[in-house]
């Protein structure tokens, strides 16, 4: 996987991935740094960028009804020196999206990933968290924002979901967290929200799995030339 991924990439230290039509009111372009992505490939912290992409990715699931707010104008600074300009943004991406249920916010703050849905037209929304031992609605600056911006308060749920064992595990865990609401847990919820109800920690092969599975379309998306094919057999 690496070695196909060098030969894409060439002598570039980054790759430029653009918003699929309609996820935003304009096209975003992210530049994913050539160092994040072989992060990706060997249990390592994820940067903003690369989570941005999966969301990207996830957005353009058949029949969605979910939203995404943009990583980087949520994450935990924002939220702390500029929470007007993340209100905006919720709200900006509220009234575009009037067509979707769900709002989903993959959430950066103090180094840890947490993915927080929401869904306005109940009032509730649910907390992701890999690492949620002693937790509430308050241990989020993003969750008191969306408040504001809404001007109502939700109704907070802390989801249980499998947590992580180490350090390096939450982007991991977001983007596992976002596949299985994109395509299971919205089409019947709340009935599949129950989903949720897990135990325990997630195993390092189950990661490996899912990052197995995601990445060939990954690569042939950004890189439609590559040669995919049999890439299961290279990792």
């Amino acid at each position: 996987m690496v070695e196909l991924l060098s030969r894409c990439v060439g002598d570039n230290h980054s790759i430029l991935i653009s918003s699929p039509a309609r996820m935003y009111p304009q096209t975003v372009q992210d530049s994913i740094p050539y160092v994040e992505l072989l992060q990706l490939f060997s249990n390592d912290w994820l940067d903003i960028s690369v989570i941005h992409w999966f969301a990207m990715y996830f957005y353009e699931t058949h029949n969605s009804q979910c939203g995404f707010f943009n990583p980087h104008h949520i994450k935990g600074d924002s939220c702390t020196k500029n929470p007007e300009g993340v209100q905006e943004h919720i709200i900006d991406m509220f009234m575009f999206h009037t067509d979707k249920t769900f709002f989903l916010a993959p959430y950066l703050a103090n180094d840890h990933w947490t993915l927080i849905v929401i869904c306005p037209s109940t009032e509730r929304g649910y907390i992701i968290d890999s690492i949620s031992r002693e937790k509430d609605q308050h241990s989020y600056l993003l969750t008191s924002v969306i408040d504001e911006a809404f001007g109502f308060p939700f109704l907070w749920d802390m989801v249980n979901c499998k947590q992580q064992k180490n350090s390096w595990e939450c982007g991991f865990m977001v983007i596992k967290n976002m596949y299985e609401f994109v395509n299971t847990i919205q089409h019947d919820f709340p009935i599949k929200a129950s989903l949720w109800n897990e135990k325990g920690c997630l195993p390092q092969k189950e990661i490996d799995k899912l990052i197995l599975d995601l990445t060939p379309q990954f690569i042939s998306r950004v890189f439609p030339s590559a040669q995919v094919r049999g890439m299961h057999d290279n990792m």
